[in-house]
């Protein structure tokens, strides 16, 4: 992730690509295929687990999690994300993508990206036209949201819930540096250890400080990454755990990690009920400082929220 405790990009870039059907080509290969997917976004492979329905891979930015019919990836620092695009669709034909997601929350150091996100947009409609958001103030924490969909794509139940905390307290970042423990011991000194009961967990503390960390059980995920240099501590929770209430969920996070700011994004399409209670309420120690509902016409929803002590 970082090799010294100079400043770090933790806010992450993410692409999702669902597909018409299950495609089995996607796991049945070797591992070869996926580094070369790695490569592409400047990122490598450094660990893998499997369950029987998916693949869940850490990176040294961030993660990568692959399904029959679905590909995951997040990364971070100064990776090109959208690059993985053409090599992902050298294993699956681009008239079986149903649904495209490309997310960039904005971003500490911008000018030390390759790419911004109108260029990344660019990039990606030479495949796969579609339609851009912001969800937030421009002059505040804000997420950058682009999606492009088949016009005969349907979505099923599907839900991502996405917690982005900055200015996390000294006593949270010093459990994750690497002088003399490992990733389980940061882990369970921090409390983190707690939020993967139940499940088959990979994690990846790095030299001198920042924790990775893949949960899986069955095809459900759970992901967090740390970057905790003492300029810009950021962490991402991310789950598609499918629950009516996520506030439960929510107040654990925050009790483990205790930051002074985040922002809740939750991407849903959930037939027959609307995805606003599961994120309704203020949490305790919070303001509520910006809240929206987006609705697209592809069939999903998005609710943002963001929160400050």
């Amino acid at each position: 992730m970082n090799t010294d405790f100079s400043p770090f990009e933790g806010p992450e870039k993410k692409l999702e690509i669902i597909l018409r059907r299950p495609w089995p080509g996607l796991r049945a290969g070797t591992r070869d295929h996926w580094d070369r997917v790695a490569a592409a976004s400047r990122a490598r492979i450094l660990n893998g687990i499997r369950s029987p329905e998916m693949d869940a891979y850490l990176l040294s930015e961030s993660s990568l999690f692959v399904w029959d019919g679905r590909v995951l990836m997040i990364t971070c620092g100064q990776t090109t994300l959208v690059e993985a695009l053409p090599e992902i669709l050298t294993l699956v034909p681009k008239d079986e993508v149903d649904f495209v997601f490309y997310e960039r929350k904005n971003l500490m150091y911008p000018l030390d990206q390759p790419a911004d996100f109108e260029a990344d947009v660019k990039r990606l409609e030479t495949w796969f036209p579609g339609k851009s958001y912001r969800l937030g103030p421009a002059n505040r924490d804000h997420v950058h949201v682009f999606y492009s969909s088949h016009e005969k794509a349907r979505p099923g139940e599907d839900a991502t819930l996405e917690i982005l905390m900055h200015r996390l307290p000294e006593s949270v970042t010093d459990c994750f540096t690497s002088e003399a423990q490992t990733a389980s011991a940061a882990m369970e000194r921090s409390g983190l250890a707690t939020l993967f009961h139940g499940t088959d967990v990979d994690a990846h503390l790095f030299s001198p400080c920042g924790l990775s960390v893949n949960a899986v059980r069955s095809g459900r995920y759970s992901t967090v990454h740390v970057t905790p240099q003492p300029r810009g501590s950021y962490v991402s929770y991310e789950t598609n755990i499918l629950a009516k209430d996520y506030r439960e969920l929510v107040a654990k996070v925050l009790d483990v990690f205790r930051p002074g700011a985040f922002t809740l994004v939750l991407t849903a399409s959930l037939p027959g009920q609307t995805p606003r209670p599961a994120l309704a309420g203020d949490f305790p120690g919070y303001r509520t400082i910006e809240r929206g509902f987006y609705e697209f016409d592809c069939g999903y929803h998005i609710t943002h929220a963001a929160y400050s002590r």
